[in-house]
């Protein structure tokens, strides 16, 4: 009569003590990366370096996954929903995960809740960027330029709450001028719509169109920065070209969805702080453009905070808009 009950207690007690042999596997296959932008780009070009380097510390392949749409909320969104095992992380930055909840009215997740973040790995100054041959060669000229243009300045982002959307509105809303929009699915179909002349320009990151500007297809000009960016050290500031008040420096990081096991998030998390200290992600960081974190703004925690101190500051931006970004 008693061997059922026992046997049931011993099956329990397997199953526990199985438990934390789990945890000290993971990983255990390889580990899929959620981008929510189409490939190219900053978003996709440091996830990727990302994904190899804590690959090669996790001793997994990571595996990249472009999910586009939305201003990154489709690709976010189904990194919210993944299976909270470790097995699957997503990329967001500061317009997926901060500036959404002001930007998107039906934003389907908050990021201050339904995420646990891995940390901050990239920090990088936007700037305005306009096809080579654009009237304008200064920040006081292209502001003249809008102001007497308007509607007939074409102004290219990577759809509503994108960083390139956030910096454009940002600018506009300074210089008091409502451009044409026009989006798009991700960077590479914008810049190749500058190159070809299609449109005008776009507001974008240092670490998305440095190639473009140093290669001389592109002109860049209005560093959202303080000081000029070392990579473009030709760029002006805006401060320099007379409207110091426009300043946008962007974050880039991982997060996983809510409720992975404690052991497995402490793996991911440490992996993707260790790796900010290898020599070759910071070169190939520093040649895309960005900024690694100072130790001390590094890791889960951290950004979470970063988040929340961002998520205050737009939806300020969208109320002195007038409740409504345009698009």
């Amino acid at each position: 009569m008693l061997r059922l009950p026992r046997l049931v207690a011993a099956l329990a007690l397997t199953i526990l003590a199985a438990l934390p042999v789990s945890a000290q596997n993971f990983p255990e296959r390889p580990i899929t990366l959620i981008v929510p932008f189409a490939a190219g780009g900053a978003s996709d070009v440091s996830s990727r370096i990302m994904g190899e380097a804590m690959g090669k510390i996790l001793g997994q392949a990571f595996i990249i996954e472009n999910v586009a749409g939305a201003g990154g909320a489709t690709g976010s969104l189904r990194g919210k929903n993944a299976t909270p095992d470790g097995y699957t992380i997503g990329f967001g930055h500061m317009g997926t995960h901060a500036a959404s909840v002001a930007t998107n009215p039906k934003l389907p997740f908050d990021p201050r809740k339904d995420f646990d973040y891995l940390g901050i790995h990239l920090t990088t100054p936007n700037l305005i960027i306009v096809r080579k041959d654009f009237p304008a060669k200064t920040l006081q000229e292209y502001i003249a330029y809008a102001k007497a243009n308007g509607k007939g300045l074409k102004m290219g982002h990577n759809g509503a709450g994108s960083l390139s959307h956030l910096t454009c509105v940002l600018f506009f809303q300074l210089i008091n001028v409502e451009p044409t929009y026009v989006v798009y699915r991700g960077f590479g179909q914008t810049i190749n719509d500058i190159l070809s002349g299609a449109i005008d320009g776009t507001c974008d990151l240092v670490a998305s169109v440095s190639s473009h500007v140093l290669g001389g297809s592109a002109r860049g000009f209005g560093l959202a920065a303080d000081t000029r960016f070392p990579l473009l050290p030709d760029v002006p500031t805006a401060t320099e070209g007379g409207l110091p008040e426009f300043k946008a420096n962007s974050w880039l990081g991982l997060y996983a969805p809510k409720g992975i096991p404690p052991a497995n998030l402490a793996k991911l998390r440490d992996a993707a702080v260790k790796v900010l200290d290898d020599p070759a992600v910071q070169k190939h960081f520093h040649d895309l453009g960005g900024i690694i974190p100072a130790p001390k703004d590094r890791g889960g925690d951290r950004m979470l905070a970063i988040i929340n101190s961002d998520v205050t500051r737009w939806l300020e931006v969208v109320r002195k808009a007038g409740g409504v970004v345009a698009q």
